[in-house]
């Protein structure tokens, strides 16, 4: 809610930010219910409710009014396209999540490293691109067309049945001998994320695209060995 406030008030650094927070506490707010025994059906709904708001109408709502209004009824479309993309990844989720029990154990169970399609939470940040482009000090105005494609391109990433990696589910474990220098990697990345916000979140963007053949490509050889 706050990030669309900043937004109408041209204040789009500050609502970016909003939008990451956002992204952070639905990483952990699962778990936490977990961890606190309090999962429950309405908090799953409740959950996707904020998604559909806070991934699905806010980051597409602020492209707009920085940018997409200057094509008018097209740059709308985009708009729209976005938003029931959006509902539609989440109901296909909610779907998923809600199948019965003979359902989910006839699945696979290698199945639960993978999701389907691009979830809202990474597509609300990486339909903001352009906006770390801007704050590095690059002119987006002239860029409205390709900008529109984007948000094109990453609507239907969402609905569409391509699989991409799920760290939801990931375990694995470390050899001590490793162990150094994985800490050391995080505090590197952690480091340069708080020094070059803008240019590590465009690198980490850039890096999923690229991890979709890779998951595409696993999940083939997968499935083939299953």
């Amino acid at each position: 809610m706050n990030a669309f406030r900043f937004a109408l008030e041209g204040r789009y650094e500050l609502a970016v930010e909003f939008v990451f927070l956002a992204a952070f506490l639905d990483a952990i707010d699962g778990r936490v219910a977990r961890a606190l025994k309090a999962e429950s059906k309405i908090g799953g709904q409740l959950d996707s409710l904020a998604d559909f708001f806070n991934f699905g109408i806010v980051p597409i709502m602020m492209i707009y009014l920085w940018l997409l209004n200057e094509i008018g009824r097209l740059g709308w479309l985009a708009v729209i396209l976005y938003a029931v993309c959006a509902a539609l990844r989440l109901a296909k989720f909610n779907v998923l999540q809600e199948a019965s029990e003979t359902e989910k154990s006839a699945r696979p169970a290698w199945t639960q490293n993978f999701f389907v399609g691009v979830p809202s939470p990474v597509a609300g940040v990486m339909v903001l691109s352009p906006f770390y482009l801007s704050f590095l000090g690059f002119e987006m105005s002239v860029w409205v067309t390709p900008i529109a494609c984007l948000v094109v391109v990453i609507s239907l990433l969402m609905v569409s049945s391509i699989p991409t990696f799920s760290l939801k589910n990931l375990k694995f474990r470390v050899p001590r001998v490793y162990l150094i220098s994985i800490i050391l990697s995080f505090g590197l990345l952690a480091g340069a994320l708080s020094t070059f916000p803008w240019i590590m979140i465009l690198i980490l963007c850039v890096a999923y695209l690229l991890s979709i053949p890779l998951a595409v490509l696993k999940y083939r050889q997968v499935e083939r060995a299953a």
